[in-house]
């Protein structure tokens, strides 16, 4: 045990200095590592005598790790070295596995967008569920990147996994069965309500804000569009400011706060808009969505719902002892600055949403259609 403690340590101890380091935090903040890392061996030696049952290690160090990084980034993890390739490819794939998009939650992995025609859209996911674990391996309290791994792995090599997921709306945990199966990334559609278009994008690519100025050329003219941001994260950042320069029109500008350097900034025009714009947004509204909702504000814009997910982040990996740590290098901020990491983008009205009903839209549609939107708490 004295060996495997002593690499706790020293990976704590590397692990935090990297930490300190990567975020900026002020030069006193270095000096109290060691006073950590006694507080750590305390803690493990305190767990490991008085716990019933016998507690790994291992499962102790990755927990320590996990949770500094993320008390640093929320988004951030630390992989180790043998699992470290797996996660890269999964962040490089064009498609996520199943077509299922997570981030984390109450110590849960999230479900944060199903994209339409995918395995996880065919076997009844939701935006906004919990899964508790991924081929009877549990993934609670467990980091993220792990759900990650597990769901890539099982599409290419087993070509099935079974999720049981949580969702109060339907009573509990339920089991959900996914299967392998050829999908492709969806387009930005529009759906008309009495005469305000309501438009989804999916994907906020390049291709999507060439696609959604076509899908809006029949509305010139009109007096409102609604943005439906619920269920969306995937795209890129550059992107999604070139969607709300096509939706709101004119000039857009976000600035981007960055870990190192100087901080820099987004820049899309679009022709000019004559229209009021309305977004719903949600926490199932995530990364680029959340730089488009920003963005779209930025043009007057009133968005309508609840917080979102609350990470716009691009990360790099920094290599440590025995593994790598994610850390946040550039990211965005709210209009008074606050970051969007670990928490989201205030809506200018709460509704809460509705299983039986969508209040957000409707709400979205009375303020587009002339209703001035409530300010919120």
């Amino acid at each position: 045990m004295g060996r495997r403690l002593a690499f706790v340590l020293v990976s704590f101890l590397l692990v935090t200095a990297v930490v300190v380091v990567a975020s900026g935090a002020a030069p006193e903040a270095s000096r109290n590592l060691y006073k950590l890392m006694g507080v750590l061996g305390q803690v493990v030696s305190l767990v490991r005598s008085s716990y019933v049952d016998e507690v790994s290690v291992e499962r102790i160090e990755l927990g320590a790790t996990t949770g500094l990084v993320e008390a640093a980034d929320p988004g951030g993890s630390w992989v180790p070295d043998d699992l470290a390739p797996a996660f890269e490819a999964v962040r490089t794939r064009p498609l996520p596995p199943f077509g299922l998009v997570l981030g984390k939650r109450a110590s849960y992995p999230f479900i944060l967008q199903v994209i339409e025609g995918s395995p996880a859209a065919a076997a009844g996911l939701l935006p906004g569920q919990l899964v508790e674990r991924i081929g009877g391996e549990p993934v609670r309290a467990r980091p993220l990147w792990r759900a990650l791994v597990l769901l890539d792995h099982a599409e290419r090599v087993t070509g099935g996994v079974e999720l049981n997921v949580v969702d109060a709306r339907f009573g509990g945990e339920r089991k959900v069965r996914l299967g392998k199966a050829p999908y492709a990334l969806p387009g930005p559609g529009v759906t008309v309500h009495g005469q305000t278009p309501v438009i989804r994008i999916p994907i906020l690519s390049a291709a999507a804000a060439t696609a959604v100025e076509e899908l809006l050329r029949p509305f010139v003219g009109t007096e409102s569009v609604v943005v439906d941001l619920r269920g969306t994260a995937l795209g890129s950042p550059a992107d999604a400011v070139k969607v709300a320069a096509v939706v709101a029109g004119g000039a857009v500008e976000l600035q981007v706060q960055r870990r190192a350097g100087a901080n820099g900034v987004l820049r899309a025009r679009g022709g000019e808009r004559g229209w009021k714009v309305v977004a719903c947004i949600d926490p199932t509204t995530g990364q680029a969505a959340e730089v488009l909702a920003l963005a779209l504000r930025s043009r007057g814009a009133a968005l309508v719902g609840g917080e979102t997910y609350g990470d716009t982040a691009t990360r790099r990996p920094i290599a440590a002892d025995a593994g790598k740590v994610w850390l946040a290098e550039e990211w965005f901020a709210a209009g008074d600055g606050t970051a969007i990491l670990g928490q989201g983008i205030k809506p200018d009205e709460v509704v809460r949403g509705r299983a039986d009903s969508d209040p957000v839209l409707q709400r979205a549609l009375e303020i587009a259609r002339g209703a001035r939107p409530a300010k919120a708490a």
